[in-house]
């Protein structure tokens, strides 16, 4: 029998395959916080040093879970960004975390014999595209009951750099594309003379604006006139949300979306304005296209809160106590709605779960 010759991906002939092996080398570094993905376009570094205690075999946050499911599990995952993800807090503190702990506790306080699991699916600086990919291509596999998908925060990012394009790419770049060296990236010594200077004590903090600030000023005067610079481009943020919808209701799969809170306390947003407008005038135009798809599709839309300044840590990430009023507003949408004996997270009659007693 000949022997085939197995050729190395980063020694490939072909440009995309040496450029998705060149990716799977770099995922051994354990510097990068973030790794590159063909098809979601980054992940979470699990060799990370602050991660490598937090994270499981699977690539999520959070303890290990066995596949295939086991019966009798009732098994949940959280998709959406850093915000699910748990940035700032503890891991014990995360959105995730507190949710299955609710769910746990209503089990036990009514006797209920169901094994819940809460997979938490938050990737920092994950938008709709990038979560409906990594629900597609993997989340998918870990044959959830229901889905909670608080999608995303990191949407405003498309809407402020200049050239919108529907597919994003005009913000984000392949992450496969070998970056230059340090030295023929302006922006790389930009970024570092900016930070020598905010070093000197006789350049206050809060003058720096970001790029991002700076674009938003010269697009738009105005909020009105921001949001509408884009309105026709909202069913892209929509259409994301309603492919991951159904692809949910293709598998039986039950579907939960959550709303976008941001912080009422103006200091998290520290001297910038502009940004708190915009930022938060986004999030609710995002929330207007979320009820549409909700009411269209028949999924349920949890509105979490009301919040206390306490409740955020910045502009848009919980702390516990914020991620505690959040998973509590969860649990009482998915034990209305949502029977745990069914297979595959069916959905109750009229609000009812008589089945649980959840």
């Amino acid at each position: 029998m000949a022997r085939v010759r197995r050729v190395p991906l980063d020694r490939s002939k072909n440009r995309t395959v040496r450029r998705i092996g060149q990716a799977q080398d770099r995922r051994c570094s354990v510097r990068a916080r973030m790794v590159p993905n063909a098809f979601w376009h980054h992940e979470l570094n699990p060799l990370h040093p602050e991660r490598v205690r937090f994270f499981n075999a699977k690539g999520t946050k959070g303890r290990d879970f066995t596949l295939p499911k086991p019966p009798g599990e009732w098994r949940i995952v959280c998709l959406g960004d850093s915000a699910v993800e748990g940035a700032g807090v503890h891991s014990d503190e995360t959105l995730p975390r507190q949710l299955e702990a609710e769910l746990k506790a209503r089990a036990e306080s009514r006797a209920v014999n169901h094994r819940i699991t809460v997979i938490n699916a938050g990737v920092g600086a994950h938008n709709s595209a990038f979560s409906l990919s990594y629900l597609a291509f993997r989340l998918i596999h870990f044959e959830p009951d229901v889905l909670v998908i608080k999608s995303s925060y990191s949407d405003y990012i498309p809407f402020c750099v200049s050239g919108m394009e529907y597919d994003y790419t005009h913000a984000f770049t392949s992450p496969l594309r070998p970056l230059p060296s340090a030295l023929f990236r302006p922006k790389a010594w930009w970024r570092l003379i900016m930070r020598l200077l905010r070093s000197i004590p006789l350049i206050p903090r809060e003058t720096s604006i970001s790029p991002e600030v700076r674009a938003w000023a010269r697009q738009a005067r105005s909020q009105d006139e921001f949001l509408s610079c884009y309105e026709d481009r909202f069913f892209v943020y929509a259409e994301n949300i309603r492919s991951m919808v159904l692809i949910g209701r293709g598998r039986g799969i039950g579907v939960v979306l959550v709303d976008l809170p941001t912080s009422p306390d103006p200091g998290h947003f520290h001297s910038e304005r502009v940004f708190e407008a915009r930022f938060k005038g986004l999030m609710k135009r995002f929330e207007v296209e979320l009820l549409r798809i909700a009411g269209e599709e028949g999924v349920p839309f949890v509105r979490t809160g009301p919040f206390e300044p306490d409740d955020f840590w910045d502009h848009c990430h919980f702390t516990a106590s914020g991620n505690r009023k959040a998973a509590m507003a969860v649990a009482d949408t998915l034990v209305q709605q949502f029977d745990p004996r069914g297979t595959n997270g069916g959905q109750g009659r009229d609000g009812e779960n008589p089945a649980t007693g959840l």
